[in-house]
């Protein structure tokens, strides 16, 4: 969430600074970014909280038990992962339908597949299925990663009409924000709907050189989720985007049988299910 600093406008009316509940969200927000364990530092980054204030929060937060400290830092408590636990269980259909998929995927290809879903601004992955090649792919299950940084997740956006984008996006922390080039994001993603919601990134704009591809899965409501293969080595495009697109809609006939699919190719209609 955007940080509000007071300031004088042109009336001199001083704007309202965050509630409370703004501030504690601020700082829990960090923590789905992905990151397992934050600095004091780290927080007040991401947040521009003042020091004392992130400080403050935190201990609170830390003695409900909503987050734990030791000497890497602070990370999600008891009381956080338990209501992780708890949604994690209201994906059980679509890890359940993805399942085989994933593992054909990997099986055919030898790299690495991943479910992921839309949550907010970011994207949670689900499923990750990757034998021995799991540790040249910096993903894991349960992680959530800003979803304009993942293939996975610029699949579901495209899936969204602009404006939806830019509201999801809009309570990314102020950090995100900064580094954020919306103007760039949109027109990769009318690409990414022109190919059919297929999004691509190649070994040559990552800088750890994997090459990704992604389909999202269409329901009746939209997309739920999306399917991706990634790998260090270049993947044939030509063959494996096919297959991923293939793995995408296999899933959605799993989870909506008897519903009939939108035309390959189509995205209709655009709208994810954003949680």
């Amino acid at each position: 969430m955007t940080v509000t600093q007071p300031y004088l406008d042109e009336q001199s009316e001083r704007v309202p600074r965050p509630s409370v509940v703004e501030r504690v969200t601020q700082i829990l927000d960090v923590f789905m970014l992905g990151e397992e364990f934050l600095m004091l530092e780290d927080v007040t980054a991401f947040t521009g909280l003042p020091r004392s204030t992130a400080f403050r929060i935190l201990s609170q937060l830390t003695e409900l038990n909503w987050l734990e400290h030791g000497p890497r830092g602070f990370s999600l408590g008891t009381r956080a992962t338990g209501l992780a636990s708890r949604t994690r269980n209201t994906y059980d259909d679509v890890r359940g339908a993805a399942g085989t998929a994933l593992n054909e995927l990997h099986a055919a290809t030898g790299a690495v597949a991943h479910l992921g879903v839309l949550e907010g601004a970011r994207v949670h992955y689900l499923d990750k299925i990757g034998g021995a090649a799991s540790g040249t792919v910096p993903s894991r299950v349960g992680g959530r990663f800003p979803a304009d940084h993942t293939v996975c997740g610029k699949a579901l956006l495209a899936c969204l009409v602009p404006e939806k984008v830019d509201s999801l996006l809009s309570v990314s922390t102020t950090q995100r924000r900064r580094t954020l080039d919306l103007p760039l994001l949109h027109n990769q993603l009318n690409s990414i709907r022109r190919q059919h919601g297929l999004a691509v990134d190649s070994a040559e704009q990552c800088s750890m050189g994997i090459t990704a591809v992604a389909a999202p899965i269409i329901g009746p409501n939209g997309a739920v989720g999306a399917i991706s293969l990634a790998g260090k080595q270049a993947l044939p495009l030509d063959r494996v985007a096919p297959m991923v697109v293939h793995a995408a809609r296999r899933t959605a006939e799993v989870l909506f049988p008897g519903w009939k699919q939108p035309r390959a190719g189509r995205l209709n209609p655009p709208v994810a299910r954003a949680l």
